[in-house]
């Protein structure tokens, strides 16, 4: 993308790449949270230029299928591929397993998951009220997929079926795939119900301590705690690498102590999987 547009409140600016670049780190940080594509209205994140010489740029997450600033690119035809396998299986099982050690895999195949001893098999038998045997179907999705099928706008955030976290905690797709523009805040931690919370990533501090969600400018993500592990994992080695990227992680979400911004807290890190944009 060359351009994006810009609404802050009443203003409204149509920004070329280099136009924006120049700007004070200011109101870049006041703005990179409100660009959009100018073609679909997608919501648009800001790379800044990186040290090894790749130029700064607008991009998205968010394109529509027909829009044509959103072009080809082996990672959007990926996304795509896996909305359409998790729309199916969506349609064809009872239960769906997270698995929440895949690592994700740049191939179309469902990455290998760590051995768990509380990974649950693929097929489990229940008693119904008549006291015969009913087989329960259930699939086995690892991050990456529903990630990429969340950013290509599958039915799963919409849909009744059962996810399974850990073994034996069921909830509805429905209530427990969140996008942070939608995240709902406890009064603390403790009352805060875990959810998986899901979007893409505008940007982070300068320390790469806290995270900021480009669906909202009311969010912020700490993963200092993790950070290592995390950066490690998904091969993170500078901020730009942030800007942009997709988004998971499993967590709470509640008030900071003057209800001032909402708090995301992981809750361990391995329930995370982030898709770095590719250039």
């Amino acid at each position: 993308m060359l351009d994006a547009k810009c609404t802050y409140g009443e203003e409204v600016c149509t920004y070329s790449i280099l136009g924006f670049q120049e700007l004070s780190e200011t109101d870049i940080e006041k703005y990179r949270q409100f660009l959009e594509c100018t073609e679909c209205k997608g919501k648009a994140f800001f790379r800044k230029k990186s040290s090894d010489g790749k130029g700064a740029c607008f991009g998205s997450r968010y394109h529509t299928e027909n829009c044509g600033e959103g072009g080809s690119s082996p990672q959007r035809e990926r996304e795509s591929r896996h909305a359409v396998e998790v729309n199916q299986i969506i349609s064809d099982s009872n239960l769906v397993s997270i698995d929440f050690f895949s690592l994700g895999s740049k191939s179309s195949s469902e990455p290998k998951a760590r051995p768990s001893k509380s990974k649950p098999s693929t097929n489990k038998t229940s008693k119904t009220h008549s006291g015969t045997n009913k087989q329960t179907r259930i699939k086995v999705l690892g991050m990456e997929k529903v990630l990429n099928s969340l950013m290509r706008g599958s039915d799963l955030a919409e849909s009744s079926i059962l996810i399974e976290v850990d073994n034996g905690y069921k909830y509805k797709a429905k209530n427990l795939f969140v996008n942070f523009a939608d995240a709902e805040a406890s009064d603390s931690s403790k009352d805060a119900k875990p959810k998986m919370y899901w979007g893409a990533i505008s940007h982070s501090d300068k320390e790469l301590e806290w995270l900021n969600p480009s669906d909202c400018n009311d969010i912020g993500i700490p993963i200092y705690k993790h950070k290592s592990i995390i950066f490690d994992r998904f091969k993170v080695e500078k901020g730009r690498d942030l800007e942009g990227a997709g988004i998971i992680l499993f967590g709470k979400c509640f008030w900071n102590s003057k209800k001032t911004r909402k708090i995301i807290e992981l809750w361990n890190s391995d329930r995370i999987f982030i898709s770095i944009a590719e250039d």
